[in-house]
């Protein structure tokens, strides 16, 4: 909707393309660990300030039982709304600290999502199982314990402070490289599902590729890291130490300043659990588009649909927007 209102603003030369959006899987039981981003950030001038703003809207309707007694109910929306502030200390070095806001509702896309799918020819069978814009986000183990929430709210969620060492600079004839390590800080409530109550390290390798696809005007992007996960106050006798997070996408110029994307978010298992929401591993798809806007930054617009059932919310709506300060 913003690419409707946005042409007078288009620059004449489109600036630097990153073809990755900064989406991971918004699984209540998941975001509570504030995943990195697998987008490079702006490159600003040597010493200056970036900024950020993401939102992120996720509409879950799953159910299930396990075998061995494990159910689980996720049936809500779930906001998620950061401020990335970045700072550039050499043309090497540059430092971010992410602030999230996260919310959890019963919400109102209830019925968009059953004509949404109906449109496409997906499935409504389990989001038929639930009444529109109900709160549940529920857990039962295999012992009878387990976590609940029905009450909406919002707070503050884990901040994320993250470090990236541009390895090798990118280039029209080359891709560039960058190394990026993160710490994730225990500041939201665990109990409202605002944050896992852990300290969790990261590291990723990211990397923008101008130069593989150029034959079709195409660039390509990817990530790949793992995340260390502490002792957590949210389903910790379930969690794994250890996760493997990565992405890959392309991003195609279409018409000046605006472009397409196509993108695969994907994870293993946060938890031993036999449940998919928690034990399996997730593969999520992305499609949207960027537009350069001259002077102020890149907005950035995506749709996502999971594309194993169950391990990542039905729909999720993604908004971006990135400019220097």
């Amino acid at each position: 909707m913003a690419v409707v209102f946005l042409p007078c603003f288009l620059p004449a030369l489109a600036s630097e393309d990153h073809a990755l959006f900064a989406t991971y899987d918004q699984n209540p039981f998941i975001q509570i660990y504030s995943l990195p981003s697998p987008a490079e950030y702006p490159a600003p001038a040597a010493r200056d300030w970036t900024w950020q703003f993401i939102f992120d809207l996720a509409s879950n309707a799953i159910s299930e039982d396990a075998s061995n007694g494990e159910r689980i109910t996720l049936d809500g929306e779930t906001y998620r709304t950061s401020v990335i502030l970045g700072y550039r200390f050499s043309a090497r070095l540059t430092a971010a600290v992410n602030l999230p806001l996260v919310a959890h509702s019963g919400g109102f896309l209830d019925g968009f999502v059953r004509d949404w799918h109906s449109t496409f020819g997906l499935s409504n069978t389990r989001r038929d199982a639930f009444e529109n814009n109900q709160l549940d986000y529920a857990y039962v183990g295999v012992d009878g314990e387990g976590f609940a929430l029905q009450e909406r709210g919002r707070g503050l969620g884990d901040i994320r402070l993250t470090a990236d060492w541009h390895v090798r600079p990118g280039a029209p004839d080359a891709a560039g490289l960058v190394l990026r390590s993160g710490l994730k800080l225990p500041t939201g409530s665990s109990s409202a599902l605002r944050g896992s109550g852990s300290t969790d390290f990261s590291l990723q390798l990211l990397s923008t590729d101008q130069h593989s696809l150029s034959a079709w005007n195409m660039t390509l992007a990817w990530m790949l890291g793992g995340l260390w996960l502490g002792e957590s106050e949210v389903l910790d006798e379930l969690r794994r130490d250890l996760v493997a997070i990565g992405s890959i996408g392309i991003s195609r110029p279409i018409w000046r300043g605006l472009s397409v994307r196509l993108q695969l978010d994907g994870h293993s298992a946060f938890y031993d659990s036999e449940l998919r929401p928690l034990g399996a591993s997730a593969v999520q798809v992305a499609f949207g588009g960027s537009v350069q806007l001259a002077r102020a930054g890149r907005i950035d617009f995506a749709i996502i649909e999971n594309l194993v059932t169950d391990t990542t919310p039905d729909l999720g709506i993604h908004l971006a927007w990135r400019a220097p300060l």
